[in-house]
């Protein structure tokens, strides 16, 4: 193989040890080298190897088809953890946080680093060629999330039609290192939250199993797909750099102020922004308005403190920002379907 063939993402702990690799052939079809090395390489199949990782950030690693990969990630996490990622051709990458809290940073050379804060409830679409930075993992209880990623090639067979956003790749078959990249992060809906749960809560084992990761992953993609539908008919004016900043700063004090966020108004005073271009900007980069957002993130906060705290469900009302313990459970029932007190069973 030659060297031009292999793209490598490297993720390193404070070691510097290499600890994954993702190899992408020049005809867009997607293959693994093993940090020790391979030899043997499968046109069209995408594949995350981390049997290198430090133990604590294994996933399972899983193959649906052609093309998709599925990662599921759930283990325990009491430290923090830093590492270090190179992308030159990339993957299409559907990414979905339940309990644990990220920060990534992101820099193609096109502009000043973007940074990104996930927390529980936040789902991200990305395709990042030409892209380094930095992933932060922070402490927590349990590291629950799965992913998706699906070579270029296999996305555009599966789902022809592509969503505005991704419409640029049409002009690069295969994918390109040149492409625009791609980051969009809102929060997900209950419709989302339930198929994420029947994937992490899958019964069956060998090729059922798989069938089963596989008919799921298409149906997270497919709730994604007619979520921009919804949206395509009125495609987001561009916003600057400097307002994208200071959305992301705008979002980042909400999330850390669940319990007394300050208002709309005081927001945009904080950050810089008029409050309909606050509220404008929230819809394009999260898809929903600060008071949906904010619920939501409350909403999930919520949830992370049901499966890793001790806390009383007031306790846990107060705690993200809610008055009484029943305006809490009636939210909470509403947006994922079902009563607080069900996830402590």
């Amino acid at each position: 193989m030659k060297k031009a063939d292999i793209t490598s993402i490297f993720l390193r702990g404070k070691t510097g040890k290499i600890m994954r690799r993702i190899n992408v052939k020049p005809n867009g079809g997607d293959s693994a080298l093993l940090a020790s090395g391979a030899s043997n390489f499968s046109p069209e199949e995408l594949d995350i190897d981390d049997s290198d990782c430090h133990p604590t950030l294994c996933c399972e690693n899983i193959r649906v088809r052609s093309g998709v990969r599925l990662m599921l990630a759930n283990y325990s996490q009491g430290r923090q953890i830093h590492m270090d990622y190179e992308i030159d051709k990339a993957p299409i990458s559907f990414s979905y946080t339940l309990c644990e809290r990220i920060r990534c940073t992101m820099h193609n050379g096109l502009g000043p680093p973007t940074v990104a804060e996930r927390v529980p409830g936040d789902g991200v679409l990305a395709y990042l060629p030409q892209t380094n930075g930095t992933i932060d993992i922070f402490p927590d209880r349990r590291v629950v999330g799965i992913s998706l990623h699906f070579s270029v090639s296999a996305f555009k067979t599966l789902f022809p039609s592509l969503p505005w956003c991704l419409q640029h790749l049409d002009k690069s078959p295969g994918g390109s290192s040149t492409a625009k990249p791609v980051f969009q992060q809102s929060r997900f809906g209950t419709d989302t939250f339930q198929v994420i749960k029947q994937i992490l809560q899958c019964p069956y084992t060998g090729e059922i199993r798989r069938l089963f990761f596989e008919a799921k992953a298409l149906e997270l993609v497919a709730l994604k797909m007619a979520e921009w539908r919804q949206r395509e008919s009125a495609a987001p004016s561009a916003l600057r750099s400097r307002d994208i900043d200071r959305i992301h700063e705008a979002y980042y004090i909400l999330l850390t102020r669940l319990d007394h966020p300050p208002s709309l108004v005081d927001l945009s005073r904080i950050v810089g922004l008029n409050r309909n271009k606050l509220n404008h900007g929230f819809k394009v980069l999260y898809g929903d308005t600060a008071f949906n957002l904010l619920r939501n993130a409350r909403l999930s906060k919520a949830l992370s403190l049901l499966n890793d705290s001790d806390l009383s469900l007031s306790e846990i009302a107060f705690t993200v920002g809610y008055n009484s313990q029943a305006n809490f459970t009636t939210a909470f029932r509403k947006h994922y379907g079902t009563p607080p007190n069900t996830f402590r069973r």
